[in-house]
């Protein structure tokens, strides 16, 4: 499949239909809680600037903000943007704050973004690339000195997302197949290749949002599985990141 007809399919997928799973909701808890991992590794900041790739609906940009300063989100649908605005503006988040952009990845130069933004991060975006190691190195040079990149990926090793494509009405696995090609070791390789430091990756949550978001408890448990060594390699999302080294002045090397 060539390249255009890639980013053809992908845009028609989000165009159709409801997509009620991947919509923002008030006191998701599930959202809320792969947000707060990717912050707390990545190291973002109240005063940071951060661009989120793959913004979709806004499920989790809303729960971005609530760390940051701003969130330019952006993605491939205008229809997807336009309804993330319009919960932007439900929500009285002023436009500033959390402005969109409809842009393919690749077409994301200093010239399109604008200020370097402090960090880019996805949530289950590089599975639907192609290439996303190229995506990667890219990137890493987007971001401002002393900031860097943050994903959530879904775990190929955990048997249950081929339960969830099955049986979503939402989820085509043509859309989610890329997730057999992004392991944790490809992730950790490729940010390591893209020239950045600290590249890390982790494994982290356990309960479906379905469970997360009906029992306040699911949460505390959920933290102390993902302490037990045994189920590390199952458990369902991969978090990966790493930071780009404040530039130092040739006088001072």
């Amino acid at each position: 499949m060539s390249r255009a007809d890639h980013l053809a399919e992908q845009r028609a997928f989000y165009e159709d239909g409801a997509h009620e799973h991947l919509r923002p909701r008030r006191g998701d808890r599930y959202a809320a809680r792969i947000v707060g991992e990717l912050v707390r590794q990545a190291g973002i900041r109240p005063h940071d600037r951060v661009l989120e790739l793959g913004a979709g609906f806004g499920r989790f940009t809303f729960p971005l903000l609530a760390h940051c300063r701003s969130v330019l989100a952006v993605d491939l649908s205008p229809r997807v943007l336009a309804a993330l605005a319009a919960e932007r503006d439900t929500r009285g988040v002023p436009a500033d704050r959390c402005p969109t952009l409809c842009a393919d990845v690749d077409a994301l130069t200093p010239d399109v973004v604008g200020a370097p933004p402090d960090f880019v991060v996805g949530v289950f975006f590089l599975h639907h690339l192609a290439d996303f190691r190229r995506t990667l190195a890219r990137l890493a040079g987007l971001v401002a000195p002393g900031g860097g990149l943050a994903f959530v990926e879904p775990n190929r090793r955990n048997p249950l997302f081929l339960f969830q494509i099955a049986c979503c009405p939402g989820m085509r696995w043509g859309e989610e197949r890329g997730l057999y090609r992004v392991g944790e070791h490809d992730l950790r390789a490729a940010i390591a290749a893209s020239g950045l430091a600290d590249a890390r990756t982790r494994t982290f949550g356990f309960f479906p949002p379905q469970v997360l978001n009906r029992f306040a408890a699911a949460e505390r448990l959920e933290r102390r599985l993902e302490r037990w060594r045994p189920l590390r390699p199952l458990l369902p999302f991969v978090l990966a990141s790493g930071r780009r080294e404040l530039d130092v002045p040739a006088s001072r090397r």
